[in-house]
C-alpha cells in the first residue's frame, strides 16, 4: 500500500550539538573520548578542593559534557577537560570553571616546576569577566583515562594581567564513569 522510498531513515540526537566542540578540540590537537556522568556518583569524586590563599570547592556536574579525555594529537601526552564544574572559591568567584590537564604518560606525572605561560600547563578557568585562571606550579597528576586525580599547587592569574600570585594547593578527582 505504501512505496517506500528507499532512503535511509535519520535519527536527530542531542550530541549533534557537541560536534563543534569536539572538532575544536580535535583542531587544537587532542584525540576526545566523550563519556557520559551519571548522576550517582558520591563521595568526594568528581570534587575538587582549593586550600591555601584562595580556597573553596568545586564540583563536576554530571553531563556528557563535562569530561573528555584521550590522547593528544601529537602523540606526545594526554589531555582531560572537564567542563561545567561549580561552586565557589574565594577571592576568585563562582560560577562555573574548567580544568584542562596535560599528563604525559599514563599513571603519575610529577611536575616539579612549571612554565605559568606554556600551554599544556594544567589550569582551572573560570566562565566570569575577567577571566580568572589558576596555572599549575608543582604537583602531580595522576591519569587512567576515563578517572584521575591531582595534587597540585596553582597560582592565581586574572587573564590578561601579567601577574601570578598567591599559592593555592588542589586536591580532587574524577571519574567519567562514575
Amino acid at each position: 500500500m505504501f512505496k517506500s522510498t528507499g532512503l535511509p531513515r535519520v535519527r536527530r540526537s542531542g550530541r549533534i550539538a557537541i560536534a563543534p566542540f569536539i572538532v575544536g578540540l580535535i583542531l587544537a590537537g587532542t584525540t576526545v573520548v566523550i563519556a557520559p556522568i551519571s548522576a550517582g556518583a558520591s563521595g568526594s569524586t568528581n570534587t575538587f578542593t582549593f586550600k591555601g590563599a584562595h580556597s573553596g570547592t568545586l564540583k563536576l556536574s554530571p553531563s556528557s559534557l563535562t569530561c573528555s579525555y584521550g590522547k593528544a594529537y601529537s602523540g606526545g601526552g594526554y589531555q582531560v577537560n572537564l567542563n561545567h564544574m561549580t561552586g565557589t572559591i574565594t577571592g576568585a568567584g563562582k560560577g562555573e570553571w574548567a580544568l584542562g590537564v596535560y599528563p604525559t604518560k599514563k599513571g603519575t606525572t610529577t611536575v616539579a616546576k612549571a612554565n605559568v605561560n606554556s600551554l599544556t600547563d594544567s589550569s582551572f578557568q573560570s566562565n566570569a569577566s575577567p577571566i580568572i585562571q589558576f596555572v599549575e606550579t608543582a604537583g602531580s597528576v595522576t591519569y587512567h583515562g576515563a578517572t584521575g586525580s591531582i595534587d597540585m599547587t596553582f597560582a592565581y592569574h586574572p587573564v590578561g594581567s601579567q601577574t601570578y600570585t598567591g599559592t593555592t594547593t588542589v586536591n580532587g578527582s574524577w571519574n567519567c564513569n562514575a
